[in-house]
């Protein structure tokens, strides 16, 4: 069983960005990213799950 810990700040911020421009995306029109976030809003929800989660098993990340 791995050891968990508290994500970096980085990490963290990332997988908040990623979850906010996803979130954001349902409610507003983002100008510059927008559609790309539209077309691929789950990956950008599982991919932030995903990134905070081997934040928190890796020590490195």
């Amino acid at each position: 069983m791995p050891t968990l810990s508290a994500p970096r700040l980085l990490t963290f911020l990332v997988s908040a960005v990623l979850i906010g421009l996803a979130v954001a995306s349902l409610y507003m029109r983002i100008p510059v990213v927008g559609r790309s976030v539209v077309a691929h809003r789950q990956w950008f929800f599982i991919g932030a799950y995903a990134l905070l989660a081997l934040g928190v098993t890796t020590r490195s990340l």
